[in-house]
């Protein structure tokens, strides 16, 4: 919870648009610059990112939109714990 609202309040200020989440249970893979995560929102051009680092801590971050790559099961790297 206190993620989410770190990451909102560090949201882009050059992108005003309201924020749209995906659903929990539908939330697509990503991989953003070496991060392989799960993509919780967006914007018009950004993206709102989960994921955890390799000792186990859960971050949340914006990146623009067009530096995600959507990823299939097999090919993603991330944590199961997400």
């Amino acid at each position: 919870m206190t993620a989410r609202m770190d990451a909102e309040s560090s949201r882009p200020i050059d992108d005003p648009a309201p924020i749209r989440d995906f659903p929990k249970y539908a939330r697509p893979l990503v991989y953003v610059g070496g991060i392989y995560g799960k993509a919780v929102g967006w914007t018009h051009k950004y993206g709102l990112i989960e994921w955890m680092d390799s000792s186990g801590k859960y971050h949340m971050g914006w990146a623009h939109s067009s530096s995600i790559k959507r990823v299939e099961p097999d090919e993603w790297k991330g944590s199961s714990r997400l």
